[in-house]
């Protein structure tokens, strides 16, 4: 129960409009260090912006624990472009219970009309071994990816964050790397 509400919350945060971002500008330095891959990968953000997943299976790293996470946020894009009509991309990116939990956002942005007009640019991420498992830190920007309603308008107070700071999850099941909960944190990355 408790990796779903982590899921949740994770997934939901963008939606529940949280105040505050800091301007560090030296948060660059995180993406500049060797261990951060860019997902700079144009065939990603063309997946996206067109709105297919064609591109969820193209590494955009020799990591194949930070392709997960990639081919994650292309899913995760994928069902917010889509206004949670577009799901079925998610399941083989993600644990079972982090696509119920997902699911329940898909449905909120169904239910409220709302949808995404742009892409998550993902600026940096690295692996980071724990005793419970491995976690890819990410930091990725939403500025391109507008929450909007039904008319167009923005859903998303002036002021909501832009930057979010990941930290996900990533486990091998039945042979595949895949993300199974974490957190997002509006920050300065």
């Amino acid at each position: 129960m408790r990796i779903r509400n982590l899921a949740v919350t994770a997934t939901l945060i963008p939606v529940l409009m949280l105040a505050g971002c800091g301007n560090d500008k030296s948060a660059d330095v995180a993406a500049s260090s060797p261990a951060a891959h860019k997902a700079a990968k144009p065939g990603v953000a063309d997946a996206v912006a067109n709105g297919s997943g064609a591109a969820a299976g193209s590494p955009v790293s020799d990591d194949p624990v930070l392709n997960a996470y990639y081919d994650y946020r292309v899913a995760f894009d994928v069902m917010m472009r889509s206004g949670g009509r577009s799901t079925q991309q998610l399941v083989p990116v993600m644990t079972p219970a982090m696509f119920t939990a997902i699911s329940q956002q898909a449905k909120y942005y169904r239910t409220k009309r709302l949808h995404n007009t742009g892409v998550t640019k993902v600026l940096w991420a690295k692996r980071v071994l724990l005793s419970d498992g491995v976690i890819v830190r990410a930091c990725y920007d939403t500025v391109k990816a507008r929450t909007v309603d039904s008319r167009g308008k923005s859903a998303l107070p002036a002021g909501t964050p832009t930057r979010w700071l990941d930290q996900m999850r990533v486990e091998l099941v039945q042979g595949r790397w895949v993300v199974g909960g974490g957190s997002t944190t509006p920050q300065a990355c």
